[in-house]
């Protein structure tokens, strides 16, 4: 038997604050977590951890991202409409993202009049930010629903062949198990083998899609970035290309 214990992150809620949001190009709400590491058996665990630290998670797109808790005079226990959270919460906000707010303002107004460097800069950017989403996740040990519910089936599966057997055939009770616990184990196997791309589609493609879609950039100049990016040797570019993106960009427009 396979004993799986460990220290995990535990993501807990600790309130609002307001900021801005690099995939949706303007000020948001944004949703608090606490990050405790805690110890686990099975994935389970039984407190908040010790404290390792907070993330804040766009309200609007739902992009994940670090946050210095210092940044802030203090964090709001509900969701108050922005300008009263932005006032409550960072009312430094358009100062300190002062140079982000006006490169939105300039995509908004005309996003082909951009110059080659400025379009260059922002596509690079909201590649960037994904890609390091991406390293992040895979980085960490999280189980998606997938996952879960195809461990569920594997018990309920597995239980049932024992109960079947049991009652119709117990000389074939040992053979049976063993080939229900590796059909189940295969299908446990390719959930846990699909869990990357679940991820991009869910939530690489769709964020990085509506980052781009106001820059509305050509073939060519994502077939640039993500050559860029290769040279870098970002996984992201191993992983996606740019007829996905587009793709995605329709798919948002739609």
């Amino acid at each position: 038997m396979i004993f799986v214990w460990g220290r995990k992150a535990v993501y807990s809620p600790a309130g609002y604050v307001a900021d801005f949001c690099p995939v949706c190009r303007a000020a948001r709400a944004f949703s608090v977590q606490r990050i405790g590491m805690a110890w686990h058996v099975y994935y389970i665990t039984l407190s908040k951890g010790e404290l390792a630290g907070y993330q804040r998670t766009c309200c609007d797109c739902g992009m994940a991202l670090p946050m210095e808790a210092g940044h802030y005079s203090r964090l709001s226990v509900e969701q108050l409409p922005l300008a009263q959270l932005e006032q409550a919460t960072n009312p430094h906000l358009s100062l300190r993202h002062a140079d982000a707010l006006a490169a939105a303002a300039r995509l908004r107004e005309a996003p082909l009049l951009l110059d080659e460097s400025e379009r260059r800069r922002q596509l690079d950017a909201a590649l960037r930010l994904q890609a390091d989403a991406l390293d992040e996740y895979e980085a960490t040990t999280r189980l998606d629903k997938e996952v879960w519910w195809s461990i569920g089936a594997a018990f309920a599966f597995c239980a049932a062949v024992l109960t079947v057997l049991r009652q119709q055939a117990p000389q074939n009770m040992d053979t049976g198990f063993i080939i229900a616990f590796f059909l189940s184990l295969g299908a446990v196997a390719w959930q846990l083998s699909q869990m990357g791309e679940r991820f991009l589609q869910r939530s690489i493609l769709p964020k990085l899609a509506r980052s781009l879609a106001p820059l509305q950039p050509s073939q060519t100049e994502l077939d640039e970035a993500f050559q860029r990016m290769g040279e870098q040797e970002r996984k992201l570019a191993k992983r996606i290309d740019s007829a996905r993106v587009q793709q995605a960009i329709a798919a948002l427009r739609g």
